[in-house]
């Protein structure tokens, strides 16, 4: 999962938000370095990848775009999911999005010099571009899928990818509704092994 998944996996809570954001930016056993409760979050970040990259549905997805995306398929299909997520939101959140989002940005924006300095570089322009906001239409999802197509080594037509995945869009929905279930409850039963009554 991507950006959009990762933040709402994160239960409202701020320590945690910040661990899950700044994830793939903590390697090893780095993630001690943090506060107990942003470690939590770096281990929710790990725990959501390696059971979405381990889940049967995903499988189908990758399979789907391998022509287009090659071993690069799974964080391809990453991006897909949070258009899904986006997409089919209300089926997943009681709380309306844009309601979600500026909380989202808010918290992000309150922990910014506790995240790597790449990170810190780039908040800013990703929460003054509304990122979160990017993954609900087709023009912003095929902004992203361009910008990491072009940080890969090898030749990717990420409108092809684009246009294939609009056409099929129900049989990815159907990959997406059918998997996504399945990483909250994962995501829910890591959190209740990790509650912490002092998280923000």
């Amino acid at each position: 999962m991507n950006h959009l998944a990762h933040c709402f996996l994160s239960d409202g809570k701020e320590d945690i938000l910040l661990g899950n954001f700044i994830g793939d930016f903590v390697k090893g056993q780095d993630w001690k370095n943090y506060k107990p409760g942003v470690q939590t979050g770096i281990l929710l970040h790990r725990t959501i990848d390696s059971y979405t990259d381990s889940h049967p549905k995903t499988d189908i997805s990758v399979n789907r775009v391998r022509p287009f995306t090659g071993r690069y398929s799974p964080p391809f299909v990453d991006i897909l999911y949070d258009h899904l997520l986006a997409l089919h939101w209300d089926k997943y959140s009681e709380t309306e999005f844009d309601q979600f989002a500026a909380n989202t940005y808010r918290m992000l924006e309150n922990r910014a010099s506790e995240m790597p300095v790449m990170l810190q570089e780039r908040l800013p322009k990703m929460i003054a571009g509304q990122f979160l906001h990017g993954y609900r239409t087709r023009e912003g999802l095929d902004w992203v899928l361009d910008k990491f197509s072009l940080r890969l080594a090898g030749n990717f037509d990420a409108q092809a990818l684009s246009n294939y995945f609009f056409d099929e869009l129900e049989s990815f929905s159907g990959d997406f509704n059918a998997f996504f279930p399945d990483l909250v409850n994962k995501t829910n039963e890591f959190l209740d092994s990790h509650r912490d009554p002092n998280l923000k």
